[in-house]
């Protein structure tokens, strides 16, 4: 049981990624960056999310992520073929030589995980339902039910992890409203397997929709392959094509109001 709740505790890894890509919808391309912290106040990890849209709707994102140090460590292409609740896409983790990621079809989700370069590819087929979310469709998700959010909804739903090669039943809520912005906590549903697992929480602007923080375990693992909690802030301001364009003299600064 121990060894399948530690495994369990990373279920909100991808969130980090899911919900990143809070923008809006004026634009053809929007860059979108984010600054993690881990509980020290240290930099962990910097991300760039490249929205493209077609139509006024969102068609696809390439988020990549980079270390301290400004080094590329991690790429993600998400696609919404299907919708912008599900999201097909395709995780790397450059250091680890991790791989995984989901392809939505129109009636089944096929789901897939390599977590070594020498390991064979994991694969599942779903089927595929309105109740579920994929891949950085968790961020549309929340917008879309913002308002009842705000009235007070708890909303089920199950979140599609090609991690774990599964799906699991979590809930969305309010946890507060305060000076314009939501708080969102995100939880298993079980409620005996909320007592061994973390939340996540990420707080939105009432005005805008736009995602401002979101704060739980990290999509990019460290070196030795643990999980790092970090609080990511995100930044709408900086419309440029690369993240190295960025001051690099001033990294603790990125983000900041």
């Amino acid at each position: 049981m121990e060894k399948q709740l530690n495994k369990f505790v990373i279920v909100p890894v991808v969130f980090v990624i899911l919900i990143s890509a809070a923008v809006s919808v004026s634009a053809d391309v929007e860059w979108v960056y984010g600054k993690a912290v881990n509980s020290d106040g240290e930099l962990e990890f910097l991300e760039e999310h490249i929205v493209k849209y077609e139509n006024d709707r969102i068609a696809n994102i390439r988020t990549i992520y980079y270390d301290a140090g400004f080094n590329k460590i991690g790429e993600q292409i998400s696609d919404f073929s299907h919708g912008p609740q599900f999201g097909s896409y395709d995780f790397k983790d450059e250091r680890l030589q991790y791989h995984d990621g989901a392809r939505v079809m129109s009636d089944q989700i096929l789901i897939y995980c390599k977590e070594t370069p020498e390991a064979g590819t994991k694969k599942k087929y779903l089927r595929k339902n309105s109740n579920q979310i994929v891949g950085q469709g968790f961020h549309h998700f929340i917008v879309a039910n913002l308002d009842s959010l705000v009235q007070g909804a708890v909303i089920p739903v199950k979140l599609v992890l090609p991690a774990h090669m599964d799906q699991f039943d979590i809930r969305i809520y309010k946890r507060k409203i305060e000076n314009g912005r939501i708080l969102i906590q995100i939880e298993l549903d079980n409620w005996f397997l909320r007592l061994f697992t973390p939340h996540l929480e990420a707080e939105y602007d009432l005005s805008s929709r736009r995602l401002l923080s979101y704060r739980g375990f990290s999509m990019i693992s460290d070196l030795s392959g643990k999980t790092v909690e970090v609080e990511v802030s995100y930044d709408y301001s900086q419309q440029r094509p690369l993240l190295s364009s960025l001051s690099k003299s001033n990294p603790a600064g990125f983000g900041r109001d």
